[in-house]
């Protein structure tokens, strides 16, 4: 992601680590997001552009070059509550290293695919569990907890999407499936290492498919 702060910024802020809500903060992170009101209210809006401006920022390696003070850990998705706000939105943007052709949203300048979903909720999901081989990490989440994340595989996702302005049904497998399902849990005020195995952090079955 290339961005042009006077031109791409969708706020007046540049995204900084200080936005970020962490899991030592449970009355936000823990809390369950209420839906939203269509259209979005002002505030709602302001959520919104934050969301994206901070994910497509922190993918940009120039702007958000590892000597910066402030440098975040690029992100490929963030949710209402990280940034404070218990409300259920999130985005998520996929950059694609080879040329391939996408289900949605198909940006040709930078074969990324984006998603800005409100409301959003798993209408179905497979039993085919697949998992992070190298496990999953968090923006909210400082310290390192290892261990699989089982997920389910495939799954159905209603919502709708700001980008388009429409309401979508889509169907997403793999790895888009885990960083969907990793979002929706913020939501809910769950996290992704209340998934992981106690007694066996890095337990699998024969059958999971691992990523």
């Amino acid at each position: 992601m290339k961005l042009d702060l006077e031109k791409d910024l969708l706020q007046k802020e540049i995204p900084t680590n200080k936005w970020l809500w962490k899991d030592n903060q449970p009355e936000v992170i823990r809390n369950t997001s209420l839906d939203v009101k269509l259209p979005l209210s002002s505030e709602d809006e302001n959520t919104m552009h934050r969301l994206i401006d901070f994910v497509r920022y922190s993918q940009d390696p120039i702007l958000n070059n590892k000597q910066k003070e402030d440098h975040l850990r690029p992100a490929v998705g963030l949710a209402a509550p990280q940034i404070g706000v218990n409300k259920n939105m999130f985005f998520a943007r996929f950059e694609w290293t080879k040329k391939k052709k996408s289900e949605e949203h198909q940006d040709s300048k930078d074969n990324a695919e984006e998603y800005a979903i409100i409301n959003g909720k798993i209408i179905a999901k497979s039993n085919q569990i697949a998992c992070l081989d190298g496990g999953e990490g968090c923006l909210s989440v400082d310290k390192d907890y290892k261990g699989l994340v089982p997920r389910s595989y495939k799954i159905q996702v209603t919502g709708y999407d700001w980008l388009t302005k429409k309401e979508v049904n889509l169907t997403l497998r793999g790895y888009k499936a885990i960083v969907f399902q990793h979002e929706l849990d913020h939501n809910n005020g769950k996290l992704f290492y209340d998934w992981i195995n106690k007694k066996q952090p890095f337990y699998s079955e024969d059958d999971w498919f691992l990523i």
